[in-house]
């Protein structure tokens, strides 16, 4: 089923006009048809996204697992284990998600000071390699960096590049979807601007009860676009197509992101555009590892539908008052 989710290769936007508009084309399907899809050729490093997924998993360790497994929610799904008669088949609770998560805003307020834990001094150490950056290497898992000599790196700044690659997909993305719709193609980030972006950093540990909880209850997105760096083994993530069934997400090959549009851009298009309900399932193995990248209107963006999709929608509101509903 996951081989059928569509692959855009964005390297196609970069050839001649019938290698380009082939690419339009094909992102313009997996709009209208799906609401989600992979990303190749993206512009994002790979080498940081792997230091963003070492990050990730070395802070759980450190910092959330024990925490995590200290919560109401992990000692009464333990406690569900070797349930009573009556609560063999009760779920935990329907209002809760079985995750580890937090969330930092990038713009327009950067709230990372918030989380002094993750941003240990700058170092400079040994010679790694004369070549490239890209041999950075982050182990915070051993509170140890180890970078380019006299190229002091901070996991603040890792992070901070990553999230300015991120971005740049992302506005690269609304420009192409602006002109599929036969808009202006500045209008879905003019629209945005100045737009709001955060990142969830989210894990998904070993559930001992895994038929009693979601690790993600099912819901849509409330924001624009939506560029997920997840897990390369464990799956777990699933998108209700088409109204009418649930497709597995598959762990990520190779260095894709994955895609999904959110209500704001589903509003732009008139409907054109999904914003696809999903949801991730707890999983009795291993961690999954998401880190979601939000792309979304400003709070005091002004977002209204096409004149010819008045109808599906009201009129021009704002934003922050949509979030506020």
């Amino acid at each position: 089923m996951d081989m059928e989710i569509p692959v855009i290769n964005l390297e196609g936007l970069n050839g001649d006009a019938a290698e380009r508009s082939q690419t339009m084309a094909r992102l313009h399907e997996a709009c209208t048809d799906w609401g989600f899809f992979w990303v190749d050729s993206h512009g994002v490093d790979a080498a940081l996204m792997e230091e963003v997924k070492r990050f990730v998993y070395g802070h759980y360790d450190d910092q959330l697992e024990d925490k995590f497994y200290a919560s109401c929610l992990a000692k009464d799904l333990q406690a569900a284990v070797d349930p009573g008669p009556e609560d063999s088949n009760k779920p935990v609770s329907d209002q809760v998600d079985w995750e580890s998560t937090y969330f930092i805003r990038h713009n327009p307020n950067n709230n990372v000071a918030d989380f002094p834990e993750i941003l240990p001094p700058t170092r400079s150490v040994r010679v790694v390699s004369p070549i490239s950056l890209n041999f950075v290497c982050i182990h915070l898992r051993h509170a140890h960096t180890c970078f380019l000599a006299h190229v002091p790196v901070t996991l603040r700044e890792v992070l901070d590049t990553y999230i300015a690659q991120m971005v740049s997909l992302a506005e690269r993305l609304a420009e192409c979807m602006s002109l599929n719709l036969g808009l202006d193609g500045a209008r879905i980030k003019d629209t945005f601007a100045p737009p709001f972006v955060g990142t969830k950093f989210a894990m998904y540990p070993a559930c001992p009860r895994p038929d009693l909880v979601w690790g993600l209850r099912a819901h849509t997105d409330a924001g624009g676009i939506i560029l997920l760096l997840q897990d390369d083994v464990v799956g777990g993530l699933e998108f209700f197509r088409g109204d009418r069934e649930w497709v597995p997400v598959g762990p990520t090959k190779g260095s894709r992101i994955f895609v999904n549009i959110g209500d704001q851009v589903e509003v732009m298009s008139g409907r054109a555009y999904r914003s696809v309900l999903h949801r991730v399932a707890a999983g009795s193995e291993g961690w999954r590892l998401s880190v979601a990248t939000f792309y979304n209107p400003g709070t005091e963006a002004v977002v209204a539908a096409p004149a010819t999709a008045l109808q599906l929608y009201p009129g021009a509101y704002r934003f922050g008052d949509y979030l506020n509903y």
